[in-house]
């Protein structure tokens, strides 16, 4: 495959933040058009990145013979048709975590990916976070001893997106929004898959704004006997968090993902670094020394997406991790119903 030529459906944080400042700049790389719900945004971030076209209709990215990549950063109940159609039309994708709301829209993706013979990449960052694939690095070669338990913390306290209010848009709350990070860590470190869950979920912060749940404690049992534990939330008070644990006979490891740098900026006018514009250090920041689509994890995942799709080589992250997580999140609704432990459907 010669020069990858991507569409981008979405506009927001995701798109703004993470994807866009790296697709725009990875070699052999062409982003043709950015779509988005109003002309104003659409061409905002088109401006912002010089690309070429902007829209609000996605079926222009869809039905562009040029485009061979779409990636797919939109609210959850979007997912489902949009990779159906995407695949139809024989494109390759990158789809943002949740997969889906539901089973459901997940296999039907599944099968019209399978169908077309496309290839489809699950976008969960985590596992290409520099110091936890480093984390993992100490793991292989035996520092811990035998890993037992592992744990995850994400939380921030309320979304970004105000659709994510909305259960018929999102499909549920800090489950399916926060905690399936926590989940791809753990089922990642634990090196199995789940055995059963078990949830405690509730909503304390924004039950006048939402039915969906605020805050999670998800307990999981791996089949190769790891105890998980995810602690995710929209609830966190004035701060932002990002955890990671591992415990093992020998030893253990703690990843504190947001305190990378002690720098505190306060600008009213804004600063530039690693090429970014002004706007991007406007407010209350933390400049760190590499900016967060790298420190994130964003620059790997992207770049390693694109070189599998010139390869050929299977990725680290396709359909069935992302599969992997739904059938947690659903194990993890369904015990918070049933106030017991589920197993994995």
């Amino acid at each position: 495959m010669n020069e990858i030529k991507v569409g981008v459906i979405g506009a927001g944080f995701w798109a703004n933040e993470m994807h866009l400042p790296v697709l725009t700049r990875l070699p052999g790389v062409k982003v043709i058009t950015v779509v988005a719900s109003t002309t104003v945004s659409a061409k905002k971030s088109a401006e912002k990145f010089n690309i070429p076209k902007w829209t609000t209709d996605y079926s222009e990215i869809i039905k562009d013979p040029e485009i061979n990549l779409v990636d797919i950063l939109t609210p959850n109940f979007l997912h489902s048709r949009m990779t159906i159609e995407s695949a139809e039309a024989g494109k390759h994708i990158i789809c943002i975590k949740p997969l889906a709301r539901t089973m459901e829209e997940v296999v039907a993706m599944k099968e019209a990916v399978q169908k077309a013979g496309t290839r489809f990449f699950y976008a969960e960052n985590v596992p290409f976070i520099p110091s936890l694939m480093r984390a993992m690095e100490v793991v292989e070669e035996g520092a811990l001893g035998k890993v037992f338990r592992v744990k995850a913390c994400e939380g921030i306290g309320m979304p970004p997106n105000q659709w994510a209010f909305d259960h018929a848009k999102s499909g549920g709350g800090a489950v399916i929004d926060m905690a399936v990070h926590s989940m791809s860590f753990c089922r990642w470190m634990a090196g199995a898959e789940a055995e059963s869950v078990f949830a405690l979920i509730g909503t304390f912060v924004h039950q006048e704004r939402t039915q969906n749940e605020d805050t999670a404690v998800i307990t999981i049992k791996f089949k190769n006997g790891v105890i998980g534990q995810c602690e995710d939330s929209w609830s966190l008070a004035g701060a932002m968090d990002s955890r990671f644990e591992l415990y093992g006979t020998k030893g253990r490891i703690l990843v504190d993902n947001l305190h990378r740098q002690p720098i505190q900026v306060v600008s009213e006018v804004g600063y530039s670094y690693w090429g970014m514009p002004k706007e991007h250090g406007l407010g209350w920041t933390y400049p760190l020394a590499i900016p967060g689509e790298i420190s994130d994890g964003q620059y790997a995942m992207l770049s390693h997406f694109i070189e599998c799709l010139r390869t050929g080589e299977k990725s680290r992250s396709e359909f069935e991790h992302g599969l992997a997580i739904q059938r947690m999140i659903e194990a993890a609704y369904r015990s918070a119903k049933s106030r017991k432990a589920e197993l994995i459907s």
